[in-house]
């Protein structure tokens, strides 16, 4: 069943309008994708994605000591056949996590997204880091920065400082200020502007509106903060 814009964006607004532990990434990602194609089933990509991690769990649970992430790597890289897409990197689909989900295609936000999802599924415990124009995630127990976008590889402080400087950031003392974790929120944030620049970019102001609602629900919800709970 076709769902509104309207419908969407209360849907948006309610998987966001919650305690920060509680909101449900994905499921929040797709609403966004639902602007844009309106028939999509949330349910239906939550489960592939439920899917993925359960096999990566079995996958991760047969690797020796100390080889879980090349484990998790080999499959959703090599198994899953994730990758980064250069070729049309501005693609809007890339933004879209049921398009990446399909075509195995996508930016860092959304390549870390369904990376973050699935190492969650086997029992790695990893968090998003907003680094500047390059969104990579990191082990939380060792420390290790994954960079999804290029297929899982570990990156160092000269890889990161390499990074930095492709954003203008040329310092390589600077690291260390640019690998923060961020909110389930802050990553909503970075998705939606995306998409708000490329829209603003083609000037379809249609398209555009609705986003740009998503992206101010965001900023009540962090203002306000979500209701308090009724003990």
């Amino acid at each position: 069943m076709e769902s509104s814009n309207e419908e969407t964006i209360a849907l948006f607004i309610d998987l966001v309008s919650r305690d920060a532990a509680d909101i449900n990434l994905p499921a929040a990602a797709l609403a966004i994708a639902r602007l844009e194609y309106p028939n999509l089933r949330i349910d239906e990509y939550l489960e592939q994605l439920a899917s993925m991690g359960d096999q990566a769990g079995r996958r991760v649970a047969a690797a020796d000591p100390g080889e879980e992430i090349t484990a998790l790597n080999e499959f959703v890289f090599g198994d899953l056949g994730f990758s980064g897409n250069r070729d049309s990197y501005y693609d809007p689909r890339n933004s879209f996590l049921n398009e990446v989900l399909e075509r195995r295609l996508g930016i860092p936000i959304t390549l870390s997204l369904v990376y973050l999802e699935i190492a969650a599924g086997c029992g790695l415990t990893m968090e998003g880091v907003g680094f500047p124009g390059h969104f990579i995630v990191r082990e939380v127990s060792g420390g290790d920065l994954i960079d999804p976008f290029n297929g899982g590889i570990v990156l160092d402080q000269s890889d990161c400082a390499r990074l930095l400087a492709a954003q203008g950031v040329a310092r390589a003392e600077s690291v260390a200020q640019y690998v923060r974790n961020v909110s389930r929120r802050q990553m909503l944030v970075r998705m939606l502007n995306n998409l708000v620049r490329y829209y603003r970019d083609v000037s379809d102001e249609g398209r555009l509106e609705p986003f740009e609602q998503m992206l101010r629900a965001l900023d009540e919800s962090d203002a306000h903060g979500p209701p308090p709970m009724v003990q």
